[in-house]
């Protein structure tokens, strides 16, 4: 009976990811109609607490490419502050899927979390999105999926495979200003909500 409890703790241990393993890669935040410019967010990671996080890109998707920096405490008692950063690129899979308004676009990306611990992240993805407007908004939802190579520096540079699923919502107001949206369910439950800067497309 101990033995069935010692090792039953034991996968317990190995199932949960250790603490400061912050994610750099979710929520997506892109899609066919990811705005180029700078983006502001509140974050809760996938691996830490409340944090803020800036997104960069240089041209609208869903061609180009995107960077993102964050910080954010660790989950649990007497976390650590963890910082995290990443570059992504992305590319049109299909414009009118099936004869609809849907887009599809690929992306994939390479990172870096550190904290009491660090981790390194490549993650690859599919996003389906479309645009439409009324009462003189304009909004983008989108949603799709992502798989992500994890190395940890715990037990010995650990290599996992994760998945996650992404949503999001982009709202361009009348006033010009940006409200966006995101969030990743799986493995890399997390949620950020932000305003891009005026300026750019």
């Amino acid at each position: 009976m101990r033995r069935s409890l010692t090792t039953t703790a034991l996968f317990a241990l190995i199932a949960v990811p250790v603490s400061g393993q912050v994610a750099w890669d979710s929520p997506a935040l892109v899609s066919p109609s990811v705005p180029s410019g700078f983006s502001l967010f509140l974050l809760d990671p996938a691996g830490g607490d409340l944090g803020a996080m800036g997104t960069l890109r240089h041209s609208a998707g869903p061609v180009g490419m995107g960077y993102r920096a964050a910080f954010s405490e660790e989950s649990g008692p007497g976390g650590d502050l963890a910082v995290s950063g990443g570059i992504d690129i992305s590319g049109m899979l299909g414009r009118g899927i099936e004869g609809s308004e849907v887009d599809a676009m690929w992306w994939a990306g390479g990172g870096l979390s550190v904290g009491s611990d660090w981790i390194v992240s490549a993650p690859v993805g599919i996003i389906l999105g479309w645009s439409g407007s009324g009462d003189s908004v304009v909004f983008s939802p989108y949603g799709g999926a992502h798989l992500v190579l994890d190395i940890s520096g715990n037990d010995g540079d650990a290599l996992d495979l994760n998945g996650a699923v992404d949503l999001g919502l982009d709202l361009v107001l009348s006033s010009g200003w940006m409200i966006r949206v995101g969030a990743s369910i799986g493995d890399r439950e997390s949620i950020a909500a932000g305003i891009k800067i005026p300026g750019g497309s």
